[in-house]
């Protein structure tokens, strides 16, 4: 799929509008939903990540937490680190809280949580980043207790 070329690539501003076109076809393809999750993350479209994020942390958390980001190309280390560097000085945001706490998630659940519990100030996002984290947390306990 040219979608993933563009992926593998970091051109996600040409990755997007084929992944967008896929899920509109009524693809439900669960990696195509995580691709275009960091799309939208990476082009600032935050609003628009949370909501597949949120949709699919409620279907199955592990759907993004057993993502391996070197057999699947994921490109959410340097991300995070792109983020983290560019809030350094003036701290972050609850929005860039969000975006981190989704990234995260990718590859480190704990420190998605941190994050997300710093995006509860995102006040119309609060309800649903508080299910996340519910969702979250109870997965956690889940694989401490195992």
């Amino acid at each position: 799929m040219l979608a993933n070329r563009y992926f593998i690539a970091r051109k996600f501003d040409l990755a997007l509008p084929v992944f967008e076109k896929e899920l509109a076809k009524g693809n439900t393809n669960v990696a195509i939903k995580k691709k275009l999750i960091i799309c939208y993350g990476a082009l600032g479209q935050i609003e628009k990540a949370f909501e597949l994020f949120f949709e699919l942390v409620k279907k199955d958390p592990f759907l993004i937490i057993n993502t391996d980001p070197y057999w699947d190309d994921c490109p959410c280390p340097e991300m995070i680190k792109q983020w983290e560097n560019s809030t350094k000085q003036v701290g972050v945001s609850p929005r860039e809280a969000l975006i981190l706490g989704i990234l995260y998630l990718y590859c480190d659940l704990d420190k998605s949580i941190e994050y997300l519990e710093k995006a509860l100030d995102y006040d119309e996002y609060f309800l649903k980043i508080n299910s996340v984290l519910r969702i979250l947390r109870n997965t956690k306990s889940k694989v401490r207790v195992k």
